[in-house]
């Protein structure tokens, strides 16, 4: 099966255009995750907002980013290198252990770029397969979790979009759905061995994440635990 090759770019322009993603996405999280991913961090950037909206200039959040892009240059470049060959070292086992989970299954199109991020959090865009992570990790091992957890989350969608087509991308049981299929698979013995770090979830996920983990410590197939999963997601959204 071809797999795709992850390239590993510095995007200033990426990460303006990931502030104002989080700055969008506060009316519908209720500023969640504007504050882990931006405020938390840059706490002088909270004048620039007023209710969780953003008042200021995208000229002065161009300025911001460029001007901690060139101080973190020569950090960013030596990590990026660093990251790009812990993650070639075990690309091709991530490879083995996805086609294990969907044999068969084509990889859906697309740029598979990753990006280091100055921001808290790392998001991934479905429409064109890019994501973000550390620039500069606590943890360095951490970085090799996310990146699976990104692009876990490309074939997941298309393969959960294909088979519940009532659902789209952008859909709240799509987006619960996926992070806990991620955690648990990602959490599993085989995935921790190559990884060597669990995967975190969110707050509201931990309970569920738990319950399901305790009922089938051998693992489960895609079709039996995303219906699992969604079981649990329905009681959410109710």
């Amino acid at each position: 099966m071809k797999h795709p090759k992850l390239k590993f770019e510095i995007g200033e322009k990426k990460d303006v255009k990931t502030f104002f993603c989080f700055s969008d996405d506060a009316e519908y999280d209720g500023g969640r995750s504007l504050n882990w991913a931006i405020l938390k961090k840059y706490p002088e950037l909270k004048e620039q907002f007023k209710d969780n909206v953003f008042v200021g200039e995208k000229k002065f959040i161009e300025k911001f980013v460029h001007n901690l892009y060139q101080n973190e240059q020569k950090v960013m470049n030596e990590n990026i290198e660093l990251y790009e060959k812990k993650w070639r070292k075990i690309e091709k086992e991530f490879y083995q252990l996805t086609d294990a989970l969907f044999p068969l299954r084509k990889w859906p199109i697309g740029k598979y770029i990753s990006y280091p991020t100055i921001w808290g959090m790392y998001p991934r865009f479905l429409d064109d397969k890019t994501f973000q992570f550390p620039f500069n990790a606590k943890e360095e091992k951490s970085v090799n979790i996310i990146i699976a957890h990104e692009m876990l989350h490309f074939v997941f969608y298309d393969y959960f979009l294909e088979k519940y087509s009532e659902y789209d991308e952008h859909s709240m049981v799509a987006w619960h759905t996926s992070e806990i299929f991620n955690v648990i698979i990602q959490n599993l013995p085989v995935w921790m061995e190559i990884f060597e770090l669990p995967s975190g979830s969110y707050p509201e996920h931990e309970k569920i994440v738990a319950e399901i983990q305790n009922e089938k410590r051998g693992g489960w197939g895609v079709d039996e635990l995303a219906e699992r999963i969604l079981v649990e997601v329905k009681k959410m959204s109710k």
